[in-house]
């Protein structure tokens, strides 16, 4: 929506501004990767997906790219996908929670919340469809996704450091009993084989229309993918829920 870009263009600007003054006290050694300097190439030519990309790889390779996780949820908050953008925010929060940015940064992960809830059926941040009751409920649930997200950040914290997630015993406990929706009924997926050049994001608009799913998708695919970035090989089969 106009208001929730227009927030995210001001925190864009405050942010830009709190960083040219001390570039240097501020940054970490990732921004001095090619690989971010390109991302910044891109962005300035209207690129954003390529400077995601560019961001993406910097996170990759580097352990605690604080800021290449900042400028991915930025892409990913001006690409209207606002999940991974809460996920890359969080990193950051938590690489460096006392730092300038960071105040700002919570600011943009609440512009992500918004925008994420204009992005569930039925606009529900518009108070001509929504009452307060129903509001309540829907930023309980995003809260929860919240949490998730934040389990998710300590899953890949984990193999970072060479641990398998997740674990066999869970694995074969998940086989054994059908999934379940929040409804009780049993879960419906159909297969998709991952392609090149796939992304959770890509397959999400592909097989849905928007990318709004790029949760659940990871959540159905926890056995073959440590994070939401980390897509299997090319040919492997995945789940998407129906």
């Amino acid at each position: 929506s106009g208001m929730v870009r227009a927030a995210f263009v001001f925190m864009v600007l405050l942010l830009a501004g709190c960083d040219d003054g001390n570039r240097a006290d501020s940054r970490t050694l990732d921004v001095e990767d090619e690989d971010f300097r390109q991302g910044q190439n891109f962005y300035k030519q209207g690129e954003v997906r390529k400077a995601l990309e560019c961001y993406l790889k910097v996170i990759d390779k580097r352990k605690g790219a604080a800021e290449s996780n900042l400028e991915a949820g930025r892409m990913y908050l001006e690409l209207q996908d606002p999940l991974p953008a809460i996920y890359h925010f969080n990193q950051y929060i938590r690489m460096k929670p006392t730092s300038e940015q960071s105040n700002l940064v919570r600011q943009l992960i609440k512009t992500a919340e918004k925008q994420f809830m204009q992005q569930l059926p039925g606009r529900p941040m518009d108070p001509d469809v929504l009452g307060g009751s129903d509001l309540n409920a829907k930023l309980r649930s995003l809260q929860n996704e919240n949490e998730k997200l934040k389990r998710e950040l300590a899953d890949y914290n984990r193999t970072q450091k060479g641990l398998v997630l997740p674990a066999k015993t869970t694995t074969e406990k998940t086989a054994d009993k059908p999934a379940t929706t929040e409804e009780g009924k049993p879960a419906r997926f159909r297969q998709y084989t991952i392609a090149k050049g796939d992304t959770l994001n890509s397959i999400s608009k592909k097989t849905y229309g928007d990318t709004a799913h790029v949760s659940a998708i990871f959540n159905a695919n926890r056995d073959k993918m440590t994070s939401v970035n980390s897509l299997p090989k090319i040919g492997t089969v995945i789940l998407l829920p129906e």
